[in-house]
């Protein structure tokens, strides 16, 4: 057998499980599906290379350049070895795909070509349905991220007569949430028997933005915020805050993935934690349910 079939069925066969239970991991449900269907296409492109399909070859060629562009863009945002070890692993299973002399099946003459197995036709399936269901659930993601805040934002006017509208104020959003610094916000949390919400972000962080123009501007969002002690810290600041830096507290916490919040009691002892962006319908169910569960004496509103 070629030894780039055999490399990319090793890859694959790796890859497509291990990223695909990181990403089943998550709390969006989109994400979930996008993580199954991840693991679905790199056993099933295994197997197919495994069985010499000329089908599964090309596969790998487009799940090779696929998997290094997500490596890639994970690599830029969190940095990592993993995700710069999956980048070049995938460019070379790509690289070794296309080449015919490390890629093409050796096929013995015959008078005719063999017809193709049902279990090659299973997997050819697996593969396209996996396909489908990755671009769905990514498309899926995409308009649950900006859908929560639209429908804040027109749920947040109530109806009126057009005579009436012209009188009546515009309602106007919550203010602004009062982020502290760490030392700052543990003393306050452990005076006021609160628990402390800690934003870990870089200044260069892509998704870090998006959550905080999406999510932490959401009017639900700033309310609930009002119930804990929120904190931002910058992971990658060494200017001491209050005593403490940045860089420091990212290293204790074992921050690997930007935005990545984290939720301490006043002790600074870990709660919770979750990483990745949350849609502001995602983030209120989080973070009641820690609120919930620590049994704290916050109100819900």
């Amino acid at each position: 057998m070629p030894f780039g079939s055999v490399l990319g069925a090793i890859v694959f066969g790796i890859l497509g499980p291990l990223l695909g239970l990181r990403w089943i991991g998550a709390s969006s449900a989109p994400v979930k599906l996008m993580g199954a269907c991840l693991g679905l296409f790199g056993v099933a492109v295994a197997l197919g290379l495994l069985m010499k399909r000329s089908w599964a070859r090309w596969l790998g060629v487009l799940a090779g350049v696929g998997f290094a562009w997500t490596a890639m863009n994970g690599f830029l945002v969190q940095g990592g070895v993993f995700n710069l070890t999956v980048v070049l692993a995938a460019l070379a299973v790509a690289a070794l795909l296309v080449v015919p002399a490390t890629g093409r099946p050796v096929r013995e003459q015959v008078a005719a070509p063999p017809a193709p197995s049902v279990v090659s036709r299973a997997l050819l399936g697996a593969s396209c349905l996996a396909i489908a269901g990755f671009l769905g659930a990514t498309v899926w993601a995409v308009s649950r991220v900006s859908a929560p805040h639209d429908a804040t934002t027109a749920t947040a006017q109530p109806k009126s007569d057009s005579k009436d509208a012209a009188a009546q104020p515009l309602a106007k959003p919550e203010g602004p949430v009062t982020w502290h610094d760490f030392a700052d916000g543990l003393k306050e949390a452990k005076s006021g028997r609160k628990l402390v919400v800690a934003d870990f972000y870089a200044t260069w962080c892509g998704p870090c933005k998006i959550m905080e123009k999406r999510t932490f501007r959401d009017a639900r969002v700033l309310a609930r915020l009002r119930d804990v002690v929120p904190v931002r810290v910058d992971s990658e600041e060494t200017t001491p805050r209050g005593g403490l830096k940045g860089a420091d507290l990212a290293l204790k916490y074992a921050i690997e993935v930007y935005p990545t919040i984290v939720v301490v009691d006043g002790d600074g002892r870990e709660v919770a934690r979750n990483s990745g962006v949350m849609d502001p319908d995602e983030f209120l169910a989080w973070i009641d349910a820690i609120i919930e569960r620590a049994g704290t004496a916050i109100a819900r509103s």
